[in-house]
C-alpha cells in the first residue's frame, strides 16, 4: 500500500514540474488559539475568505498570511487594537509567507549569538533562493491534582519535550516534521475513557507506566510528519502522517482530530469560491485480537473521503461529503475508491462490497459581522421504507448546529459559542471493524461515539493582548451498554449482535448518563508561543436521579510552542 502511495505522489510530482508555484502548502499546528483568532477576523471581515475555507482544518501557512494582508483592504472592518496585536501575532507566526516588505515584523530585539532566535516563532531558520528550514523547540510542563468521591486526591503531571522542524526544498517540496517524548498522568474520568476504549485519546497507542490502571500514567511518543507538493495555487497534495478536522465547531461528527495521527495521501482542488479535498488513508484497527508476543504487525483498515465545499454566497458555505470505511484481506488500499470523482455508493455496489459508506453536508453562514452560524449532518444508512418506522435501528444519523457570536454586546473581545450535537444509536458502527467508524481504538468524529445528545457554550475573552480567558460548560446525555446487550452507543462493537430490538430505538437508551461538565482556563503569554496556563475542571456524572461521580481537577503549567489539548468528554 505505501509503495502505491508513493508512486502516485511521486507521478503527480514529475506532471507537476512543468509549472512551479511559489510556496508549499505547510500546514499550521492543531490545538492553538490561532483557529479562534482568524475565525473572529473572517466574521468581522463580513465575507468568507476564499484563501482558504474554514470548515476544513489544519490551514495552509500561506493561505494564512494571504488572508492577514487582504484584511486591510475590507472596507468597514472594525479592527481594534488587540485585534492588531492578533494580526501581528499571525503573521509572526508565518513570516516566511509574507510579503518580502513584511517579513522584518517577526525580527527579534536581541537575536542570541547572531543566529538564535533571529526570528521570534524561530530558534534557528535559514533561508535562501533554494532552500527554507525553520527549527522551534517544544515543550509542556506542569502538574495538578485530581480528586473525586471515591478516590483519594492524586497528583497530576505533564512532561512534554520535543521539536518542530519545517521548511521547503526548491520552491517545490515542503516537509515538516515534528516529535515529542512524553511522560503524563491521567484524571480519572480520562482513564477510565481510556480504559474502556483500550487507547487514548489523540495519541491512540500509549505504554503505561508499571502496568498500573489505577494511576494509569503514561510514557509516550508524540509525532506527525509529511511532504507536500503544490504544483499550482490551485492544487496541493500531501502525503504522510497527520490529522484533519471537518467542520465549524468544537466538535465534528465528520471528521475530527481526536484520534491518533495516521497515513494519509491529501489531493486538494481549489478554484477561487470552490475548495475539492480528498483523504485516502490507512488506519490502525486495534480490535482484532494478536498474539500475547506481539509478533503480528497490528492490521490496517481503510477510509477515502470527499469533501466538496463552495462559498455559494460572499458569506455562505455549502459543503458536501462522502466518506468510505473499508478493509481487505491483502491489506492493500482498493484502487477503485482512488477516483477522486466518483460517487462512493457506485463503486460499493459496481464492487459488491459491504463497506461502510456514510453521507452528508455542511455549511456556515457569516451574518451582521457579528455572527456566524454552523451546522453538519451525516447519514449512516438509509432505507426509504424502514426510515419511516419508528426507531427502526438502521436510522443512523448524526447532526450538529451551532451559533458564534463575537464582541457580545459591544464588549471588546468577549465571543460566545453554543453548539448541539447528537448522535443516534447504532451511528458509526458496522458488523466489521475494519469499517466502523473507528481508528487505533478512538472515534473518527465526535468523542462520545454514538447514543448520545450533548448541548456546549463556550466563551472567549482576551482582556488584555496577551491574556486568554475560556470557560466551557457540557452537558449530555448519553445510552451505555449492560452486561451483553449492545444499545448502540459503543461504536467498536458489532452492530448485528446484542442488539435489544430492530425498532423503538431512542437516544439514551441503555443505561442513561447525564454528564455535565465545566472548565476555566487562562493562559498568559510571557513571550511569543511561551503561555502560563491554569485549568479547573468539575466533572459530575448522574445516573437513575443520583451522583455518581462527582471529580474536580486543577492543573498549572508553562509550554512553549505546543497546544492545550481538550479532554472535555
Amino acid at each position: 500500500m505505501l509503495r502505491r502511495f508513493c508512486a502516485l505522489f511521486f507521478l503527480l510530482t514529475l506532471v507537476g514540474n512543468a509549472y512551479v508555484y511559489s510556496q508549499s502548502a505547510q500546514l499550521a499546528p492543531a490545538f492553538t488559539d490561532s483557529y479562534h483568532l482568524i475565525d473572529r477576523l473572517e466574521i468581522k471581515s463580513g465575507s468568507l475568505s476564499n484563501d482558504f475555507h474554514s470548515n476544513v482544518k489544519p490551514f495552509q501557512r500561506k493561505q494564512i498570511a494571504d488572508f492577514l494582508a487582504r484584511i486591510d483592504t475590507v472596507q468597514n472592518v472594525n479592527i481594534n487594537p488587540i485585534d492588531r496585536w492578533n494580526i501581528n501575532y499571525l503573521s509572526i507566526d508565518n513570516w516566511e509567507f509574507l510579503d518580502s516588505t513584511d517579513q522584518f515584523i517577526a525580527d527579534s530585539k536581541k537575536p542570541i549569538l547572531k543566529h538564535i532566535y533571529q526570528k521570534k516563532n524561530d530558534l534557528y531558520y535559514y533561508k535562501d533562493n533554494e532552500f527554507d528550514i525553520h527549527v522551534s523547540p517544544i515543550f509542556s510542563f506542569g502538574g495538578g491534582s485530581n480528586s473525586t468521591d471515591l478516590e483519594d486526591k492524586r497528583k497530576q503531571f505533564i512532561n512534554t519535550r520535543g521539536v518542530e522542524i519545517r521548511g521547503v526544498v526548491g520552491k517545490k517540496l515542503g516537509f515538516y516534521t515534528y516529535f515529542t517524548e512524553n511522560q503524563a498522568s491521567s484524571p480519572a474520568f480520562v482513564r477510565d475513557y481510556s480504559l474502556a476504549a483500550n487507547s487514548f485519546a489523540y495519541y491512540g497507542l500509549t505504554k503505561i507506566t508499571k502496568d498500573d490502571s489505577v494511576k494509569l500514567q503514561r510514557d509516550y511518543l508524540g509525532a506527525e510528519g509529511y511532504i507536500v507538493f503544490q504544483p499550482s495555487k490551485h492544487f496541493a497534495f500531501r502525503f504522510g502522517h497527520a490529522k484533519n478536522f471537518i467542520g465549524s465547531g468544537v466538535r465534528s461528527i465528520i471528521l475530527s482530530d481526536f484520534s491518533a495521527p495516521y497515513l494519509q495521501f491529501n489531493a486538494e482542488v481549489k478554484l477561487g469560491r470552490l475548495q475539492y479535498y480528498n483523504i485516502f488513508a490507512s488506519l490502525t484497527d486495534t480490535q482484532i485480537p494478536r498474539p500475547i508476543d506481539n509478533t503480528v504487525t497490528i492490521p490496517s483498515k481503510f477510509m477515502a473521503f470527499h469533501h466538496l465545499n463552495i462559498n455559494v454566497l460572499k458569506n455562505l458555505n455549502v459543503g458536501l461529503f462522502e466518506k468510505v470505511m473499508f478493509g481487505r484481506q491483502n491489506k492493500i488500499f482498493d484502487l477503485n475508491y482512488v477516483n477522486p470523482i466518483i460517487f462512493y455508493r457506485f463503486v460499493e455496489g459496481y464492487l459488491g462490497s459491504s463497506d461502510n459508506a456514510l453521507v452528508g453536508f455542511d455549511f456556515k453562514y457569516n451574518f451582521l459581522r457579528s455572527f456566524s452560524l454552523y451546522g453538519q449532518y451525516t447519514i449512516d444508512e438509509f432505507n426509504s421504507a424502514e426510515f419511516k418506522k419508528d426507531g427502526w435501528w438502521g436510522k443512523k444519523n448524526a447532526g450538529q448546529v451551532g451559533l458564534k457570536y463575537i464582541d457580545v454586546l459591544g464588549i471588546k473581545q468577549l465571543d460566545f459559542q453554543v453548539e448541539y450535537n447528537y448522535a443516534r444509536p447504532y451511528t458509526f458502527t458496522h458488523y466489521s471493524s475494519v469499517s466502523n467508524g473507528v481508528h487505533a481504538g478512538m472515534p473518527l468524529g465526535h468523542q462520545l461515539g454514538a447514543n448520545f445528545r450533548e448541548g456546549l457554550f463556550r466563551f472567549n475573552y482576551q482582556p488584555t493582548s496577551k491574556l486568554q480567558l475560556q470557560g466551557t460548560y457540557i452537558s449530555y446525555i448519553k445510552g451505555f451498554d449492560s452486561d451483553s446487550t449492545n444499545y448502540g452507543g459503543d461504536i467498536q462493537k458489532n452492530n448485528r449482535k446484542g442488539r435489544p430490538s430492530d425498532y423503538g430505538n431512542y437516544i439514551g437508551q441503555g443505561v442513561e448518563r447525564i454528564v455535565n461538565l465545566g472548565e476555566l482556563r487562562g493562559s498568559y503569554m510571557l513571550r511569543h508561543n511561551l503561555f502560563l496556563d491554569l485549568t479547573y475542571l468539575k466533572r459530575n456524572v448522574q445516573e437513575s436521579g443520583a451522583t455518581i461521580e462527582n471529580e474536580n481537577l486543577f492543573k498549572f503549567g508553562v509550554r512553549f510552542n505546543f497546544g492545550q489539548e481538550p479532554y472535555l468528554f
